[in-house]
């Protein structure tokens, strides 16, 4: 089941993985099993709300906005992606690089230099290439789509993965944040590159693990048109 004790605590454990010297994972940690069973409570009669965003400011290579959760909402996310990609993975195209296990930068590049020697005979005749973009994509993804996407995967006895993806996808990250450093490169950054400028409805935060695998999901039906 989703939220059994040893589902959560192998979740906690993979999110403190990369994590174990941030503030928030040892606060969480110096109380674990206490605020392991107060998580599972809350998922287990739905109550569970995700805490305030933390949203600070990179500007390499290029200036834009990250909205960091909680450790305790990583957990949470750990456990619905976990669930998630057993229903995904399968179904994305091979050529899908982008926050996926055994795939990643070095990979898609490895991939992209067969492609060329493919088509160029080794360097022995022209090829051309197509680069695209998604103007502005994590702002733009709507959320009433995402859910039915995802929704239209679910097992009709998969209620708690609904309730779940509904409660991530559909929380205003931007609507309380806690701002961290330089607030004043709020007003560096483009409108339409920013959630605090997104319609109703609209737009999912850079910077979580959900999000990077929504966006995945979110793009696979063109992945698979292409």
């Amino acid at each position: 089941m989703l939220f059994t004790p040893e589902n959560i605590y192998r979740q906690y454990l993979l999110c403190r993985r990369n994590k174990r010297n941030a503030t928030s994972a040892l606060a969480f940690e110096y109380r674990q099993e206490e605020n392991l069973q107060t998580l599972r409570e809350e998922l287990k009669s739905r109550t569970y709300i995700p805490s305030r965003s933390v949203c600070f400011f990179t500007e390499r290579p290029k200036l834009r906005e990250i909205f960091a959760a909680e450790f305790r909402d990583r957990v949470v996310h750990h456990v619905l992606v976990d669930y998630l990609e057993r229903i995904w993975e399968p179904l994305f195209i091979h050529d899908s690089y982008a926050c996926r296990r055994e795939k990643g930068v070095h990979r898609g590049v490895q991939r992209l230099q067969q492609f060329i020697r493919q088509a160029t005979a080794n360097g022995s005749r022209p090829a051309w290439y197509l680069q695209l973009d998604i103007r502005s994509y994590f702002v733009g993804i709507d959320h009433d789509i995402l859910f039915r996407i995802i929704n239209d995967r679910l097992p009709a006895d998969a209620d708690d993965v609904r309730w779940l993806a509904r409660t991530l996808i559909f929380h205003p990250c931007a609507a309380d944040p806690i701002i961290q450093g330089d607030a004043g490169l709020i007003d560096k950054l483009p409108p339409h590159k920013s959630l605090f400028f997104a319609p109703a409805g609209k737009g999912l935060p850079i910077g979580n693990l959900t999000c990077q695998f929504f966006a995945n999901v979110y793009l696979n039906r063109l992945g698979q048109f292409v």
